[in-house]
């Protein structure tokens, strides 16, 4: 359904070295499926999903939706194509307008996109259906964001991102700020709206728990690159990287443990860390297939 090719992102700061946030990514995200996209904190997971929605242009690479090429759109082609690709973030009190009230939030999608509502629907009946399905009250949605808990804030980000009944839903840490509990509360009511909805996510996270809860396949990312990806690969992880971290369930957070500028130019990523590191390894190996998934691991490539 969405797919990434090729993409890189290079942001040259003025003054500083530049950094290479997101490094050859291919992504693909069927039609109803969940990715979950796990990694350490700053290895270019966010960046990564705002190239797949052209929020920020790639440097190299392009994206595909549904078929249709979508660099080179313009504005608002690319308006046309977002109504089916909704985000829900990781902090929701920054996505709300903390001067409307939740409803005004909540059916904000329908005055940006007015053709959405079906003839003879009213937005009121819409709200209604909306606060049901996220599991939120109907006194709930007259509140400003500053009265609501942090979980029934994001319940009201969520029923903005399905209001148009989107293809894709990106997850970029939705769970993150919260407390244990209301974390649960909130994948569980994820994964009820994709049963409902029939949409695909792309879960975001730096929890391999979360991971492992909620997604069909996983990408692992280190470094700006995907590093493994595939289905039940936190259970039986092949590269390095992942198995370090499922070496260390229920930890929390994943720390960045790269220190700046460390990197051998034109080596594999992973490769100032790795116990199995060889000669090879000094020059960056391809993304290819082993056993029914993705690794980028010279161990792999060649066996």
């Amino acid at each position: 359904m969405i797919e990434g090719r090729g993409l890189t992102k290079v942001f040259n700061p003025p003054g500083k070295n530049r950094i290479i946030a997101v490094d050859n990514v291919d992504i693909r995200i069927d039609a109803g499926e969940t990715l979950a996209l796990v990694g350490e904190s700053g290895c270019g997971k966010s960046t990564l999903s705002r190239l797949l929605l052209l929020l920020i242009p790639p440097t190299r690479g392009e994206v595909f939706f549904e078929g249709q090429a979508l660099t080179g759109l313009k504005e608002k082609e690319l308006r046309l194509i977002r109504r089916k690709i909704q985000i829900v973030s990781q902090q929701p009190e920054s996505a709300l307008n903390p001067r409307w009230k939740i409803a005004d939030s909540i059916c904000e999608p329908f005055r940006i996109h007015p053709d959405s509502l079906p003839p003879g629907s009213h937005m009121g009946e819409k709200l209604e259906k909306l606060l049901e399905l996220v599991g939120l009250e109907p006194e709930q949605a007259f509140r400003y964001p500053h009265q609501l808990s942090g979980g029934e804030l994001q319940r009201a980000v969520i029923a903005r991102a399905i209001a148009l009944e989107p293809a894709l839903i990106i997850c970029d840490e939705p769970t993150s700020m919260l407390d244990v509990s209301t974390q649960a509360a909130i994948v569980r009511l994820l994964r009820t709206l994709q049963s409902r909805l029939g949409c695909a996510l792309l879960f975001i996270t730096h929890d391999q728990g979360l991971a492992h809860a909620i997604g069909d396949r996983t990408a692992v990312m280190f470094g700006g690159q995907i590093v493994e990806e595939g289905r039940e690969i936190l259970d039986k992880p092949f590269h390095p990287f992942t198995r370090r971290i499922t070496s260390f369930p229920g930890t929390g957070s994943l720390q960045c443990t790269e220190p700046e500028g460390t990197r051998v130019p034109g080596s594999c990523v992973y490769y100032q860390f790795c116990p199995e590191k060889t000669e090879k390894c000094l020059h960056s190996p391809d993304m290819l297939e082993y056993k029914g998934r993705r690794v980028r691991c010279h161990n792999f490539s060649y066996a």
